[in-house]
């Protein structure tokens, strides 16, 4: 049997609104040179040591899209569709990977026994976002969101006091223009992506609401940042930082005072040695041997004058 030979069997189709959806498989002879593409396969017959036929396997399920504008179509949507079932990498570094997958991979569709239909829809739309198909301006991601996670948006609604459910909606939209996880590790773990988005809308909602009520925005720097510096001026105590707001923000505002004020003299010292005629690079060897309040009287050698 030749392994090229490949036979697609529709599993299932149907027409709405001028669109065609079908569900196909593809069925192939797996040999010894078969060409490894990096798909899934199920063997669909009980192979005994003795058989000499080749077993016959099914690829994974493919959804087809397309539009019924024109014959034949200009376009069509593709995705894989997994269950629970797939075994799937999870030491994979998602960022990694993320941007050549969304330009030239093939979307993935997860489902499980709990998938809801707005949720696989949901999917479907994001997924044609993500790889290009869809553009950001289009109503239907709004609206899916608001339908398959009713109960997310609903509490960044109230807690948003946002005007309606598609503004709601489009608040933690925002939070998944670009996913920070690999979407093929299942459908639970998008639930539990979405929820987590959804906790950060609404705390960032709150941030912006009563800055004040938060120690970073009192030092003036970044959330981030403020945890990086934490460490130089408390000890964590059975895992936990436990100390004085107060107190760590007068200090931390002074600790980065000091980091100005030093950043701006080696600046103006630069500038200085500059004039004086150093190079780039020689300017800043010097200041990694010499103070910068001794750049006023410093030359290159045979330059003093």
């Amino acid at each position: 049997m030749n392994p090229e030979v490949r036979f697609h069997v529709p599993i299932l189709a149907v027409s709405v609104d001028g669109w065609w959806f079908q569900i196909a498989r593809r069925l192939l002879w797996m040999t010894n040179e078969t060409e490894d593409e990096g798909r899934l396969f199920e063997p669909l017959m009980d192979q005994t040591a003795g058989d000499k036929i080749p077993p016959l396997v099914a690829a994974e399920a493919i959804l087809i899209a397309a539009p019924m504008t024109q014959q034949p179509a200009g376009w069509a949507f593709t995705a894989r569709i997994w269950t629970e079932q797939v075994q799937r990498p999870t030491d994979r570094q998602w960022s990694r990977f993320a941007r050549a997958i969304h330009g030239h991979g093939i979307p993935t569709i997860t489902l499980d026994p709990v998938s809801t239909p707005y949720e696989i829809a949901c999917q479907v739309v994001l997924k044609g976002y993500w790889h290009g198909y869809i553009k950001g301006d289009e109503p239907a991601l709004a609206k899916v969101i608001a339908r398959a996670y009713p109960r997310q948006v609903a509490r960044i609604e109230r807690e948003t006091r946002a005007p309606n459910t598609d503004s709601a909606a489009a608040t933690l939209l925002e939070q998944l223009i670009r996913p920070g996880f690999d979407p093929g590790q299942g459908a639970e773990a998008t639930r539990r992506y979405v929820r987590r988005k959804a906790r950060i809308a609404v705390m960032q909602y709150r941030k912006g609401e009563a800055p004040d009520r938060y120690p970073w925005t009192r030092v003036g720097v970044s959330e981030r940042r403020y945890y990086k510096l934490l460490p130089l001026f408390v000890q964590k105590v059975n895992g936990r930082y436990d100390y004085d707001y107060d107190d760590v923000v007068a200090r931390m505002k002074d600790h980065l005072d000091r980091v100005d004020e030093a950043r701006r003299a080696r600046t103006a010292a630069l500038e200085v040695l500059r004039l004086h005629g150093f190079g780039e690079e020689a300017a800043r060897k010097w200041l990694q041997r010499h103070p910068p309040k001794d750049a006023l009287t410093a030359w290159p050698r045979g330059r003093r004058p």
